[in-house]
């Protein structure tokens, strides 16, 4: 009779465990705010072209549309590079660009040798 006392409430225990993990953790399949992939943005040209950004390029902004891709032509010779057409990187944040960590030198094989023979 203790042992079937002790093993129910081992099994609670146990189950009130994985209850209490299953609960906090994400489903299967799903994703944390942090490895959640971050939403495409929209192509340079089209988000040039779409100047309510309503995501719907209209008559009016078709008929504006060499007025605004020329915004696009940085060195004004008329054509549209690869390099004009990509966004700029995203500028890195203060404390990430200041901060750098030296590469640590690894104790040598010898020197690590030497001591065990001490």
């Amino acid at each position: 009779m203790k042992t079937k006392i002790a093993m129910l409430i081992a099994l609670t225990v146990g189950l009130s465990a994985l209850h209490a993990q299953s609960a906090t953790a994400p489903a299967s399949g799903s994703r944390t705010g942090s490895a959640q992939r971050a939403k495409p943005s929209t192509p340079l040209v089209v988000a040039t072209l779409d100047a309510n950004q309503d995501g719907v390029i209209d008559a009016a902004e078709i008929n504006n549309a060499s007025e605004a891709l020329k915004s696009l032509d940085k060195n004004a010779d008329g054509k549209l590079t690869g390099a004009e057409l990509r966004r700029p990187r995203p500028a890195r944040p203060a404390s990430a660009a200041t901060t750098t960590r030296g590469m640590q030198k690894r104790p040598s094989v010898e020197g690590s040798e030497a001591k065990r023979r001490n």
